[in-house]
């Protein structure tokens, strides 16, 4: 009913300025009220875009460790699912029977639009260890993706509709890296599983790919990427100095790589994650790691958080329902005054 009375507030002054008999008036409005609203609904499911969130939480757990998120990190998380809905399409959860425990003990189990699967990660048998390719279970979920879609990490979020952005792209990831030498290793300081060996066309020159954010419309290229990707980490069990390396080449990199062999461009998001000139999107990144050192950070960012972005969703009552239960109340009367 809200919906059909804005409808109609939005048409009244060019139907009453343009239609002088007044006894049709209301007729043609909620004629063309029921064709704006036909048109609009075209518009969306022609515009919406699948999403996916992740959570695996067996790379936390190596080593006797519980996984756990701090109330920045679960704030952004409910903010990132709900503004893409707001503005992009829908948005499914991917986790395991612990992700799963730690969204039910929070009341985020009806968060995503498309629902949650438990299964793909709780119950996949590849040889990957979760130690070293911490971010593998992201590639898994979107290997059980048909058609394009989008995968957002849970500490982004798009602020803004994006749709001009994506509707010309075959693949657009957040913004493109630097071949610093300390991360992005040369192949011959890359950990290998035994009889592997890289591909003579991989050309090591492109530039790698912030995969925070990840659309792919080629089912194909998808597919393909996810082989390569999966072939290096497959048995791959030899632990590197640091743990980076292995999981940026085979996320991030392998990304630019495939797409330089297959021809195709990689668009971006941003140009720059540190330009005060990005309006598309926030992002935690390596913030999340002062975040969980500092509180007062912590807290700082929230109330930053929900004076901005919050702010948008003050009328979304599953939000305030969120705010009610993990939140003060003052900050709450931040966002609702």
């Amino acid at each position: 009913m809200q919906e059909g009375l804005s409808i109609i507030a939005k048409l009244r002054p060019y139907i009453e300025t343009s239609w002088l008999i007044q006894p049709f008036l209301t007729s043609r409005i909620a004629l063309l009220a029921v064709i704006y609203s036909v048109w609009t609904n075209k518009i969306m499911k022609h515009t919406s875009y699948d999403a996916f969130h992740v959570l695996w939480t067996k790379p936390y757990m190596v080593n006797g460790k519980n996984f756990c998120m701090n109330d920045a990190e679960l704030l952004t998380m409910v903010l990132s699912a709900l503004m893409w809905q707001k503005y992009n399409g829908t948005i499914k959860l991917y986790t395991d029977n612990r992700g799963y425990e730690f969204i039910r003990e929070h009341g985020l189990l009806s968060l995503w639009d498309k629902g949650i699967d438990k299964d793909v990660l709780e119950n996949n048998t590849y040889p990957i260890d979760p130690e070293i390719f911490w971010a593998a279970g992201k590639l898994l979920a979107l290997e059980n993706q048909k058609g394009s879609c989008v995968m957002l990490d849970t500490d982004l979020i798009v602020v803004r509709s994006i749709h001009e952005k994506l509707e010309q792209t075959v693949i657009t990831a957040l913004h493109s890296e630097l071949l610093e030498p300390d991360v992005y290793l040369q192949p011959c300081l890359l950990k290998q599983p035994l009889d592997f060996q890289f591909p003579e066309s991989y050309n090591w020159t492109v530039a790698p790919s912030n995969t925070s954010f990840l659309f792919i419309r080629d089912e194909n290229f998808k597919n393909f990427y996810l082989k390569e990707s999966k072939q290096f980490m497959f048995n791959n069990y030899e632990k590197p100095k640091e743990l980076v390396s292995q999981m940026v080449f085979a996320e991030q990199r392998m990304l630019s790589i495939c797409a330089d062999y297959s021809g195709l461009p990689v668009s971006y998001l941003i140009t720059d994650p540190f330009s005060v000139s990005n309006r598309d999107v926030i992002h935690l990144w390596g913030f999340k790691s002062l975040l969980r050192e500092n509180k007062k950070i912590q807290i700082l960012y929230v109330k930053q958080l929900l004076n901005t972005v919050g702010k948008e969703l003050s009328a979304n009552s599953f939000f305030l329902h969120f705010l009610k239960i993990h939140f003060p109340n003052q900050l709450i009367n931040q966002l609702t005054n």
